[in-house]
């Protein structure tokens, strides 16, 4: 419980800063920020539940490249953080365009502009995470 409020917390932060260093990327205020960060967080869980036989398909697929000799050394003990992390990139691009078009106080100009906030929210959240686990 502790984290999943400290999680938010951190996103609501993170959701907030990226509205101030990103262009096309606009937050009216900090109750704003809070708010997409509870609706992401929420649909997040909710996501990730949908797609743990996506990830788990996506495992066993990356698993049987690693047998190709130019491609296994690439994957080779890397295929279930590889599909990890382009499972959870595309889901928060899809998050975040699916919030913007609910809410009305948060708005981004163009799928651009969602695909670099992701990066930048998987980024940062992986760097604080690293510092403070959550």
């Amino acid at each position: 419980m502790i984290g999943t409020l400290l999680a938010i917390l951190i996103n609501t932060a993170v959701f907030y800063g990226i509205s101030k260093i990103l262009p096309g990327f606009r937050i009216k205020d900090e109750k704003t920020a809070a708010i997409v960060a509870v609706a992401y967080s929420i649909l997040g869980f909710l996501a990730g539940m949908l797609a743990t036989p996506f990830i788990i398909i996506g495992t066993i697929f990356l698993s049987l490249l690693a047998f190709i000799p130019v491609i296994g050394p690439l994957l080779a003990g890397a295929g279930i953080f590889v599909t990890i992390f382009l499972l959870t990139f595309g889901l928060s691009v899809i998050l975040l365009i699916a919030i913007d078009k609910f809410l009305d106080d948060f708005e981004m100009d163009s799928t651009g502009t969602a695909v670099i906030a992701a990066l930048l929210l998987a980024g940062l959240n992986t760097l604080i995470r690293v510092v403070l686990p959550v």
